[in-house]
């Protein structure tokens, strides 16, 4: 079956470490690791910073939550959790795309930071534009989960879920700092997973380990009212009545009936903001995108 790319004419990808981040403090050495690292039989090698409660509490699930700061030897910042907040990975991609951060990821218990000194070759075939220079990475490792897995009332709206005039149905998963929310022309940054009422995953941002970048006046009505409603660290549930999703569009391959989603917003900005940075809305709208 093809893939069904959700709700959208146009899709522009925002994978984390393609794009300048915000710089942070750079630990030394950068080029390789102090006499009193542990090394490991891959060639990496690791300090443990703050331990985590269990070391023997390893993510042995499909997905990895994590926060990530990280720089190449020449200084630069590569990746900076305060401004992209903690990440969901599959560890799939992971694995083929960065195994030496899969590495780093999978030895690391849950709730543990460590300092990971890392090779090119081991980091290869690495993140989109990376220099071939070490690296080093400060990992936090924040547990294992599917987020693609249907959550229990996905098949009929909960009681305790509330609704809009419209019938869009919504819950509030977990809010962040709050502030601005997006207008109906702005680009938004999200993950998200997409379900029917059956528990079928019909299509996820999560699956493909990247982030989405979707114009709203391009997108079903209720994502268009649901977005309205979120800031930046918002996770919510959608139920989203077949009249404000697919039914009457006439899009081939798309879901029928009731559709639930779990969205996350990151980020949002106009247009014209996110073309000037490259598509990069993270950096796009400052005011609108506190740190954090």
């Amino acid at each position: 079956m093809p893939r069904f790319v959700l709700l959208v004419l146009l899709l522009l990808a925002s994978l984390e470490g393609w794009a300048a981040v915000k710089p942070l403090p750079a630990p030394r050495p950068l080029d390789a690791p102090p006499a009193q690292a542990t090394g490991t039989a891959t060639g990496m090698a690791y300090q443990v910073l703050t331990p985590g409660p269990d070391p023997s509490n390893l993510v042995r699930e499909p997905f990895i939550e994590y926060r990530l700061d990280g720089w190449s030897a020449d200084g630069v910042t590569r990746f900076n959790a305060a401004e992209s907040g903690s990440t969901v990975s599959p560890l799939r991609e992971l694995v083929r795309f960065q195994p030496g951060l899969a590495r780093a990821l999978l030895t690391t218990p849950v709730g543990e930071t460590r300092r990971w000194w890392l090779t090119a070759e081991v980091l290869a075939p690495g993140y989109p534009g990376m220099p071939a220079l070490p690296h080093v990475m400060d990992v936090t490792v924040l547990g294992g989960s599917d987020p693609t897995r249907a959550p229990p009332d996905v098949a009929v709206v909960p009681a305790d879920a509330q609704r809009t005039p419209s019938g869009l149905a919504y819950k509030v998963l977990a809010r962040g700092k709050g502030g601005a929310t997006p207008a109906p022309g702005d680009i938004v940054l999200v993950h998200y997973t997409g379900w029917t009422p059956d528990g079928r995953v019909f299509d996820s941002s999560l699956r493909r380990n990247v982030r989405s970048s979707l114009p709203l006046d391009q997108v079903i009505s209720g994502w268009r009212e649901g977005m309205g409603m979120m800031a930046r660290g918002d996770r919510f549930r959608f139920w989203i009545p077949g009249e404000l999703a697919y039914d009457a569009v006439p899009m081939q391959g798309a879901p029928r009936g009731m559709l639930v989603f779990d969205v996350t917003l990151y980020g949002f900005a106009r247009p014209g903001q996110a073309q000037a940075h490259g598509g990069n809305i993270m950096a796009a709208d400052p005011q609108a995108l506190p740190e954090g």
